[in-house]
Formats: C-alpha cells, structure tokens, sequence
C-alpha cells in the first residue's frame, strides 16, 4: 500500500467519504501477550523487559512449521485475526516492528490538496531563488518568465473557502461588483405544472469578506403568483398553501464600473438598477425598466460617457433590443431607443404567429474604438413553447445585427450574418469579434456549428464595416459559451465549449485549410447519474469557461459536476479537477483580480474558491472525530443562505382573493349550510340551499333536484344510516363521593335538583322492592353485566352514601367521541 501500484486510478466522486484505515501497529500489551504465547511453546528461564526481542529469539527455536502454526491456533487477541498474527511474526522476525511507537496508517482523499500545495510551496521557494540569483529571466531545463511563473503559482493556490445551499435554481448570472462582493441570479420554477417548487432565493448579494462571508436573498424580482387553472396546482388547497408572489429567473447581470451600477433582469419582464456596497453588505434598487417580455440580456457599455449606455434584450417579435440612455435623477424614466431584426419568419414579409426570431446573445464592443458598438445574435424560437413550429428550412436561419449606439444607425455585415446564432464575443485589444453559429458554405457532413472571425473593414472615412475572415468547424451540435485569449500581437486562442461535454480549442493563427482540426478537445466526464448523454433538456454539457490572468491557466466546468484547470500550451493539454460539486455546473466567474472564483451549479448552490492562505476557514467546514489513532477530519458542510423579509401580498390580492373559509362563513351566514349538531356528520343543507344550484340531478327522479331521490341513493343518505344504525345504550354508572352533610344538592336521574334526604328516601324505597334479574329485559342485564355490577348487591341494596350518576354517552359525545357500530357510511350530498 505504502509502494503504491505506480500509476493513478480515477476515483469517482463517492470514493474514500471518510479515511480508510489499512494497517495498525501492535501495541506493546498486544506484543507481550504473543510473547507469553510463544513461551509456552519453547520454555525459557531467561526474562526480557522487551517482548519483541525476546519473541524472536523464542521464534528462531521454533524450527517447525508446525509449531508456528499451533502458536497461531492457541493465540487469541481481540480484532486480530491469525493471519494479522503472522503477519507481526513475520516483521519480528525481520526486525519491522515499532512497537514502542506504534502507527495506524490510512488512505483519504486529499480534499484540500494538501500534497499540492506542498509542491506548490516548494515551487515557489525556487522561483524567490531564481530571482535572487539571476534576476527576471533564469535558465533551468528551458527558458521560462518569471513573472508569469509566479503569477501561476499563485492561481494554483486557489481552493474551496466557503459552500452555500438553498437558491432557488440553477445558478444563471454572476457578476463582480468589487474584489469582495458578487450578485447572482438564479432560475426558478415557473410553470404552471411546477409553482409548487417556486421559491425565494433567485436574487443573491454576496460577500467573501472576512467579516461577512454570506450570501443574502432579495425578493424584487417576482411577481404576483397567477392563477393555474388546469392541474394540481388549480386547486384552492394549494392556492391557499402557496406563497401569493411568484419568484421569477434571474438570468442575467452586469456591473457598469464607470458609473458604480449595476443591472439584473429576468422573467418578471423587468431590468433593475441596482446600487451595491462595495464590501457586499447590502444593495438598493433604484430603478425599474419594464419590457413586453423576458429580459434575458442586460448589459453596461464601458464607453466613457457622461450618464452611462445600458443594453436590453427581451423575448418580444419587434423592437426586443433597447440601449439605455440612463438619467440619473430619475433611473425608472430613463430614455431609450429601440431595435429590432431585419429578417422576419414569413417569405411574404408577415410575421407568423407560431415563431419568430429572438435575441439570443448581445455584447458591447470592449476594444475603446468599438465601445460604442452593440453586437447581437437572433435565433429562431418557438412561441407556443413547440419546437415543431419552427419549419425544418429556418431552423439553421437566423441574424447577426451590429448596431451604432451614437448614431442610432445599423453597421454593416455584408457576409455570414443570416446563420442561427448561439453566442457572440469581442476581442479584449482589437476590433474583432468572434461569431459561433450554425454551418455555412462548404463543410463536412458532420459539421454541425461553427465559429467565425470577423474583424473591422474601413469602406471610407467616415463608414466601416465588419467583414467575414475565416471559420472554424466544430462537430457539437450547440455552442454555450466562447471565449478568446491573445497569444500574440496578432492572434489568439479561441474555446468553445459545447454541449457535448468538450471545450475545443483553435488558434486563430492557424490556415483555413487546418479549419477542422482544433489544437485541443478538452474533454469533461459523462453527466451526472440521473442525466442522459445528449439529452437537449438536462445535459447541458461545458456551461463554464474562463482564462485566468495568465494564459497557462484555463477553466471549464460541466455536466459532471466537475471545475478542471487546464494547461493548453503544451503537445498534451493537462487537466486538473479543483472542485467536485453534487450537480451540472452552471455558471462561474473570476473577480477582478483573480484572486477568487464563483461557482453555481444546478441544485442550488454556490461555491467560492479563494487564493491565499491567509482567508480563514468559514462555517462551511467542520471538524469531526475520527477513527481511533487519527485524531479529528475536517469536512464541508454548506451553509443556508440568508433568507429575505416575506413581502406583504400584492394589494389585489387582498381584495380579490377569496379562500375556501370565506366561501363556507359565506355559505353559513346565507342560511345555505348549517351545522347538523353531530360532528360526525358536518354541515347539512339549510333553508336556502337550492340558491347554491349544487344538486346531483343524477340522483333524483326525472333529474329534477325539487323531486325525491331514488330509492337507491335515500337508503344511502348519511341521516338514514343515522337513523336506523345500531345507537349505543345509553347507561349510567356511579360515582361514589366524598361528602358531608352541608354540600350543595346533587343533580339526580331526571335532572332534577332535590336535596339529599329525598333521594336517600327514594333510595331506600326503591331497596323495599323485590328484585328478581330473570324478569329484567336483555338489554338492562347486558348493560348490568358490561358495568361488572355484583348481583348480590343488587338483590339486597346499595346503601346511599352520596353517589353522582353520569351520563356516559352525555360525556363522550362532550369529548368528541361517539362509541358507534363500526359500519361503512356510504352516504352522499344531494
């Protein structure tokens, strides 16, 4: 076990949960009962403080194999077996033992990378060598950067600091606000088939300070639940049980640095602004934009101008895209103007009103000579929720719309631009931006998508365009995200990463006719149990990618749960797991500086990695006792996130919404209900019942409700079964009290109110009279015998010392409980 088997095994996420204890030294006490043993079988005068030398030398006399074997069979130890026994024998005699000191030895899983950051320490005490002695630029095996060395020791150093639970969905947005704080939205059960699931926590402000370290919920993005008419949740017990706001996706965000804004919008068909403190503490809405649809794209220009330029793109057929004018003074208000595609469904120039074509991705230029440039992406979607609307020629169609902000005017895009868009992106340094998107011109049969480079095109002074350069081809049937590095003053890296669980990797510098061959597949794990592979719906592949500061570091995560780090530069590309979680990952995003990691996943939970030794370990990490001999194991544990206020309900509500206790006082002040008396029985029809109009015509003659009922529904009715069930004998039984002479008077039989002298004469007439129990009814004798009264007291009389007669059935039904025939009530409301 120590050797090892010299080559690496793939554990899977269930593997090694707590440490696995494979060898325990024998104690000193353990040693000395083998060595007692073992002088029974070889007599010695000689005494030895030290059982282990004196058991060997007792063992080299032992010339037999068969004597070993009896000393093995004679020798019982408690949770020692005999080949446990020989074992130690053997490393006696080959002088292994420790039993001074001894060991227990065990295998775990390394969850905090302890080995790693060992090598990462001792890395990094070379790199302070290096510069000690040669400056920047040192020689070892092969040239290499200094600075870049250490700037990867130090994104190695990033681990799990802290673990959340309980949002509302999948982690859909996250965006930075400073180094310490983040906002996320998640996505929420909607539909009328699963409100039941709906729940706070779709709107999130955290914190990673040291003093806060939380996550905290807000509830501005919701709406007033609607009112489901068909299915489980029509009823009126869940309307009732539900909460009366529904919480809505958030599904994206933004933070404008400039103008210290930021922006959330989701499927409330709103976009907020938002004022967020830079520690993460709180946050305050200070304005609403309303849209016709989903807001599914919201995002900042970084363009230096006075009051800020925000864009907007909603699930509407026309004008979906507006660019924010945002007025200070009064943010709800601010101007906009609007856009919309140029293609429409129909070949007639009409719109259909089974699909359309909707934004599918939007980005502002980022290079400062194209800031003021919005570029989005249409794709073709259904509007009845069907993809089958969608003719099988316009699925692969869509547009590719560049638009002005300053001059309000479309830029042009003379080439490639009618395809299916999935995901857009600019160049960090230069006026380019990459396109991924269904296939064009010529392609392979297997050639699904592809990613095309487009970069600006000078037509005159005063206009440009931007002009298709060269594709690269991609086998995934959908692309979710892209991203670029630069590796040169020239070109760059391009990734995609797809729905198949693969990141692919191009190098921009490479020739058109090396177009299908990416320079890496980084390629992630089979989904999650429970997913199918390629399923459209669960099996969203590679839904995060991100480089780091340097190029040597990049990072995807996937439908397997898993966040890799991968190296890209070299023959091989070297992947690296750095988080495990227990569903798809579904989002992420670094912090300004690099120094942590947000990561959301499809259960509801977020997770931060951090770089630096010095962050202290926060409530999501406990210690817990372990084995015998290994001290204690620290584990994770994720922590609830901070729930908001409960909103009062939308005012409407309370003048509109009518529950089931309000309809039956309704019923009862109407005179049409009221309560039988028996609470086996409920409430009946009352005077004005036929006003309701709720009959079962079914069940009276000639489906007239003012008619009789037929005869096979009355002898069901619950009055008649009431009416002729065997009711149970009403007796009474005596209690003898302790009274004297002044108490107050009791109640007798008839319920009347005499003093005690004329009941004690009535007693003692009543004892005058002949008893003979033959003449007494069945019933009167079956009461007698079920209350154990003696017959011989009954013959010669009770003395009267003070008795009080109880109604049992009086004090049952008083408690709620009628001691009845158990018989079937079939009985119906007509």
């Amino acid at each position: 076990m120590l050797k090892g088997s010299g080559r690496l095994s793939k554990m899977r996420p269930n593997d090694l949960n707590k440490p696995l204890v494979f060898h325990v030294d024998f104690t000193f006490e353990e040693a000395r009962k083998v060595q007692m043993a073992a002088r029974q079988l070889v007599p010695s005068d000689k005494k030895h403080d030290d059982p282990v030398k004196d058991l060997a030398k007792l063992l080299r006399k032992l010339r037999h194999p068969d004597d070993i074997g009896r000393l093995l069979r004679q020798l019982k130890i408690e949770n020692r077996s005999a080949a446990d026994i020989g074992a130690f024998l053997q490393d006696v005699l080959q002088k292994k033992t420790r039993t001074q000191n001894p060991r227990v030895l065990s295998i775990e899983k390394d969850v905090f990378d302890r080995r790693g950051e060992a090598l990462r320490d001792s890395r990094l005490s070379s790199l302070l060598m290096a510069r000690e002695v040669t400056g920047n630029r040192f020689k070892t095996t092969r040239m290499r950067h200094l600075t870049n060395e250490f700037r990867k020791s130090f994104e190695d150093g990033l681990e799990l600091l802290s673990e959340f639970t309980n949002c509302a969905g999948d982690i859909s947005a996250v965006s930075w606000v400073s180094n310490c704080a983040y906002i996320a939205g998640t996505t929420a059960h909607m539909d009328s088939h699963n409100q039941q699931y709906n729940k706070p926590g779709n709107l999130l402000l955290g914190s990673v300070a040291p003093a806060l370290n939380k996550l905290k919920s807000y509830p501005d993005h919701r709406i007033p639940r609607p009112i489901v008419e068909k299915g489980e949740n029509s009823t009126d017990e869940m309307r009732e049980s539900q909460d009366p706001w529904l919480y809505t996706s958030v599904v994206s965000s933004d933070y404008d640095p400039i103008h210290d804004r930021t922006y959330t919008s989701g499927f409330d068909r709103s976009a907020k602004v938002w004022r967020v403190d830079k520690s993460g503490s709180s946050m305050q809405c200070v304005g609403t934009w309303m849209h016709n649809g989903f807001v599914n794209f919201v995002q900042a220009s970084q363009l230096e101008h006075s009051t800020g330029l925000v864009a907007t793109a909603a699930d509407v057929p026309t004008e979906a895209v507006r660019i924010y004018t945002v007025n200070p003074e009064d943010v709800s208000n601010s101007s906009y103007v609007s856009f919309s595609a140029t293609r429409v469904p129909d070949a007639d120039g009409s719109f259909s009103k089974k699909w359309t074509y909707f934004p599918s991705t939007m980005k502002w230029g980022v290079e400062e000579s194209v800031r003021h440039l919005l570029l989005v992406g249409f794709s073709p979607r259904s509007l009845t929720d069907d993809e089958n609307d969608i003719p099988g020629d316009r699925l692969n169609t869509g547009e590719l719309c560049l638009w002005d902000s300053i001059t309000g005017q479309a830029v042009r895009i003379p080439a490639a631009n009618s395809q299916n868009v999935f995901e857009v992106l600019w160049h960090p340094y230069r006026p380019e931006f990459i396109a991924a998107s269904s296939p064009a011109g010529d392609f392979d049969a297997d050639i699904r998508t592809q990613v095309r480079i487009f970069v600006r095109d000078k037509i005159s002074e005063h206009e440009v365009q931007f002009k298709f350069l060269k594709s690269f081809d991609c086998t995934a049937l959908d692309i979710n995200e892209l991203t670029i590095m630069p590796n040169s003053p020239a070109f760059f890296y391009i990734t995609a990463g797809c729905t198949d669980g693969k990141t692919y990797v191009w190098d921009s510098a490479q020739p058109e006719s090396l177009r299908r061959r990416p320079i890496h597949v980084l390629a992630h794990g089979p989904p999650l149990e429970g997913i199918a592979v390629g399923d459209n719906e669960d099996d969203t592949g590679v839904k995060f990618t991100a480089w780091a500061a340097s190029m040597d570091r990049f990072y995807t995560g996937s439908s397997d749960g898993v966040v890799k780090v991968w190296n890209i530069r070299g023959h091989e590309a070297k992947g690296r797991v750095i988080l495990e979680a227990p569903a798809q990952i579904s989002h992420g995003a670094f912090s300004p500086d690099y120094s942590k990691l947000v990561i959301g996943d499809a259960s509801g939970r977020v997770f931060i990695l951090c770089v630096g030794e010095d962050e202290e370990k926060t409530p999501s990490f406990i210690s817990l006792s372990g084995p015998p001999g290994l001290g204690a194991m620290t584990r994770r544990r994720p922590t609830p996130i901070t729930p908001h206020p409960e909103p009062p309900p939308p005012p409407q509500l309370l003048q509109t919404r009518e529950t089931s206790s309000d309809l039956g006082r309704a019923f009862v002040t109407a005179r049409r209900l009221k309560f039988s008396g028996d609470r086996t029985v409920g409430m009946v029809q009352d005077v004005n019942y036929a006003d309701t109009g709720l009959f079962r015509r079914e069940a009276h003659a000639e489906y007239d409700p003012t008619r009789e009922l037929m005869a096979s529904v009355e002898s069901k009715q619950q009055i008649n079964s009431k009416m002729f069930a065997k009711v149970p004998i009403r007796t009474r039984r005596v209690r003898r009290l302790g009274l004297s002479n002044e108490d107050a008077d009791h109640m007798d039989v008839d319920g009347e109110e005499p003093g005690t002298g004329e009941v004690a004469r009535r007693h003692k007439e009543n004892c005058k009279l002949d008893l003979v129990f033959e003449a007494l009814s069945l019933e009167t004798r079956f009461a007698l015998e079920r209350d154990r009264v003696p017959l011989q007291e009954l013959c010669d009389g009770v003395e009267y010392c003070g008795l009080e007669y109880i109604d049992e059935v009086e004090e049952n039904l008083k408690k709620g409980v009628v001691d009845r025939w158990k018989e079937e009530d079939d009985g119906m409301w007509c």
